[in-house]
């Protein structure tokens, strides 16, 4: 049996972006993620609703199975079948992400909105060097950089995350698993998005 998540009165880490004195980043309503099994529908996810202000850390606590990452995911419209929204709002910076298609979403995935996987063993690119997985995400974005001022900007980022400089031309297998979990984040934050989510960093 699945136990729902449903955080209407969710832990803060302060109590001032209840006033309403800071902007909203995120507002979901009334959200809604069922997967189709041959017995019928598990309500995943079921009329959750809340929001994050900007500056604000929001954590998600339940047991196993309760439909965190599937309430990440869903924020990130990455939910995969038989899983899918079937009712409620996601709105970024007041504009709805439920709507969108796949080409509008890749626009707003990393630039606004990013994720820190709660997997980072299997989220990183086996085959490509840890700097040029890096380069895609800011090259796709952000079009074709200058490559020593790209090279800077990594560096740059290797240090805010605590990572050394001699990972740049590392393979992911050359690294330990907290050290590609450092990658993810750097990754996450590369862009300077609105919102990240972390699942279970």
């Amino acid at each position: 049996m699945t136990t729902q998540i449903n955080p209407r009165t969710p832990a803060r880490a302060d109590t001032a972006a209840q006033s309403g004195s800071r902007e909203v980043v995120l507002d979901v309503r009334n959200l809604k993620v069922y997967y189709s099994t041959p017995t019928g529908d598990v309500r995943a996810v079921d009329d959750v609703s809340f929001k994050v202000y900007q500056g604000e850390i929001l954590g998600l606590v339940g047991e196993s199975g309760c439909g965190k990452t599937t309430t990440a995911m869903a924020i990130l419209r990455m939910v995969q079948p038989p899983g899918g929204i079937v009712g409620g709002q996601i709105l970024l910076d007041e504009t709805d992400l439920v709507p969108m298609n796949e080409k509008e979403l890749r626009d707003i995935r990393w630039n606004a909105l990013a994720l820190i996987p709660q997997g980072a063993m299997n989220s990183l690119n086996p085959i490509m060097r840890i700097s040029d997985q890096i380069k895609e995400a800011i090259e796709t974005h952000e079009g074709k950089q200058n490559g020593r001022q790209l090279k800077e900007r990594i560096l740059t980022l290797f240090g805010l995350v605590g990572l050394p400089s001699r990972i740049y031309d590392m393979y992911p297998h050359e690294l330990s698993g907290g050290m590609k979990q450092r990658v993810c984040i750097a990754m996450a934050i590369v862009l300077n998005p609105s919102l990240i989510i972390a699942d279970e960093p």
